[in-house]
């Protein structure tokens, strides 16, 4: 996951999610009554220690590594240039996919309004580097060490020279290092982009859309499949969470009103004949606006339906919160009837 939020963790029995990949210990599923014949793994992507990995396995020497990871221009894109996270923690998924010996990998994305940033980070990462400009600032540091000198003598010295003073530091020196030893890692760096693509669509990587029933949020949800689509990405089906379940009536009539007001009666005795009568009216106001808000839950999910071609896959609004691994394992057999 990236959310750092520590309510899955606690909900899997982990007091927090580290970037450390930490295993449910067996243990915890048997506290639960449940059995576990596999392994859970779970752990929070950590951009910048995978940043770091990266140009200590592409660097071709660690004395270069180290001039890399000690230059200020990399210290600032791998944690503050928009898209470099993203990037990063891709890159961390494609190692636990190909490296870590897993049978199965489960990304949590951000939401919808922020994901398709993050799954285009490979791609946007190759036009970057393919670009005019790094190429042109690549080359020119490649044929001179003194980048500084250079501009400086075409005239912009007095521009750089302020940015100097605004950064507080020798701007252009800082500059013309970062692009000597970036350039030693380029070809590298394009190679995982490359790959990184070709993972998030790959034949077995598919991507599942959980969304509320709301009608504005089954929109967004469809709007957001329709450009994995448009994209190349591999599509699997929809998850409707906090699905409100419609419950039939059980009868209606004095009778049964009669019985319901007996079982109240043994239920709460200290109460008056029209208290229970009051309590009976306010239970079925309740029961009725349930079953208004599983009807409207069904009209959205029918829409979505109709434009998905296949049903989703319902999860229902639990009587409880979602707080340790005996109740993911209720939410997980809803997930198992599709």
């Amino acid at each position: 996951t990236i959310d750092p939020a520590r309510r899955l963790a606690q909900a899997i029995g982990l007091e927090a999610l580290t970037g450390e990949l930490r295993r449910v210990e067996p243990a915890l599923f048997a506290a639960a009554g449940l059995e576990a014949p596999g392994e859970l793994w779970a752990m929070m992507l950590d951009t910048k220690t995978t940043g770091d990995q990266m140009v200590r396995r592409f660097a071709p020497n660690p004395q270069m590594a180290r001039r890399i990871l000690d230059n200020t221009y990399y210290k600032y894109f791998s944690t503050s240039l928009s898209g470099a996270q993203e990037y990063m923690a891709i890159e961390q998924v494609r190692a636990l996919v190909e490296e870590g010996g897993f049978d199965l990998v489960i990304l949590d994305t951000p939401p919808a309004v922020h994901a398709m940033d993050f799954l285009e980070a490979p791609d946007r990462m190759l036009d970057a580097l393919d670009s005019s400009a790094i190429q042109v600032l690549v080359k020119s540091q490649q044929v001179s060490d003194n980048l500084a000198g250079r501009l400086i003598g075409k005239g912009r010295g007095l521009v750089l020279r302020s940015l100097d003073r605004m950064t507080g530091g020798p701007f252009l020196e800082d500059l013309g290092e970062f692009l000597a030893v970036f350039a030693t890692i380029l070809d590298a760096l394009k190679h995982a982009s490359e790959r990184l693509k070709a993972l998030l669509r790959a034949d077995d990587s598919r991507f599942c859309l959980v969304t509320s029933p709301k009608r504005s949020n089954v929109d967004e949800a469809m709007h957001f499949q329709a450009e994995l689509a448009e994209r190349g990405f591999n599509f699997e089906g929809f998850i409707v969470n906090r699905v409100h379940m419609h419950y039939p009536d059980t009868g209606t009539g004095p009778e049964h009103d009669g019985h319901l007001l007996g079982e109240l009666a043994g239920l709460l005795p200290e109460l008056t004949d029209g208290e229970r009568g009051a309590l009976l009216q306010g239970m079925r106001r309740a029961f009725s606006a349930h079953n208004n808000m599983a009807d409207r839950d069904g009209r959205a999910i029918e829409h979505l339906a109709g434009a998905a071609g296949e049903a989703p896959v319902r999860v229902p609004l639990m009587p409880l919160d979602v707080r340790d691994l005996a109740a993911l394992h209720r939410v997980g057999r809803w997930l198992l009837k599709a």
